[in-house]
């Protein structure tokens, strides 16, 4: 009973410090880059483009903040750095996102409902 009690009280400690914890720019840009992800993931998944712009925007509305917080780093030249630095350094885990993302565009090019969402990726 001691034991679970400890892990327990362990737990709640450790998880109520990471509310405090504000991400770092390097935090900020792997979240937007896998909002990224998860959309043309969505998009890729869909039988149609149509279907494909539903899943697309339902998924982008989920993960809204992480495209703002990663858009917000370009008004903050030395957080921009560290978020470019570590992009850079970890660039594998993202590489083929590039190719997906022009590879959905281009088989959508005529939704404009896909072509809106990409628009809002751009500019949340």
């Amino acid at each position: 009973m001691r034991w679970t009690l400890t892990c327990w009280l362990l737990g709640t400690v450790w998880l109520s410090s990471c509310k405090d914890h504000a991400p770092s720019p390097a935090e900020i840009a792997d979240h937007g880059w896998h909002a990224h992800d998860l959309v043309i993931t969505a998009g890729e998944g869909a039988k149609s483009c149509a279907e494909a712009a539903i899943a697309m925007q339902g998924v982008f509305v989920a993960h809204r903040g992480d495209f703002e917080a990663a858009f917000d780093l370009d008004r903050d030249k030395a957080r921009l750095q560290e978020a470019t630095d570590f992009l850079e350094a970890h660039q594998d885990r993202y590489g083929d996102l590039e190719t997906r993302m022009e590879a959905l565009q281009d088989r959508c090019a005529n939704d404009t409902a896909v072509q809106a969402v990409f628009h809002q990726m751009a500019t949340p």
